[in-house]
């Protein structure tokens, strides 16, 4: 579900909440389960897409996050490792623990359950595909770079 405010565009599930702050163009985890909230710049939050889009490219990793095949039938020795550039942020899945460690260079790591995964790839995936999210970010990277991308 999106809102959207002058200064604020925010998404949410049951799993988790993403704000973003247009002003500062400052981005805000909020993991609901873990009750955690993490503070992203545009550059870590960039890390995290990535992060989950190569996650998501991974047909094995997600046979397992999905319950198209049985965590607990997997090899105890199996794990799964994708980082996202710059190692900013970095997942580590053991499937038979049914378990997601995310650990970003902020020095946080958080534990998550599948379904709290599932939730926040979701999220992440829907801001992505919203025109307004995406024009606050083109926004900002254009500032940040000093050069604007749409005239490339």
């Amino acid at each position: 579900m999106k809102t959207s405010s002058q200064y604020q565009i925010s998404f949410a599930n049951a799993y988790a909440d993403l704000y973003l702050d247009k002003e500062n163009g400052e981005f805000a985890l909020d993991l609901r389960r873990q009750e955690i909230t993490i503070y992203l710049n545009s550059n870590q939050y960039g890390a995290l897409v990535l992060l989950i889009q190569e996650s998501n490219e991974n047909e094995e990793l997600m046979d397992y996050i999905l319950w198209k095949k049985d965590p607990l039938q997997c090899d105890d020795s199996q794990l799964f490792e994708v980082c996202g550039p710059d190692h900013v942020v970095c997942l580590a899945c053991t499937p038979n623990c049914e378990r997601i460690k995310l650990t970003f260079d902020l020095g946080v790591a958080i534990d998550l359950a599948f379904a709290d995964f599932q939730g926040l790839n979701e999220l992440i995936l829907e801001a992505q595909a919203d025109l307004e999210w995406r024009r606050e970010l083109l926004r900002w990277n254009s500032g940040e770079s000093g050069q604007d991308f749409q005239a490339t």
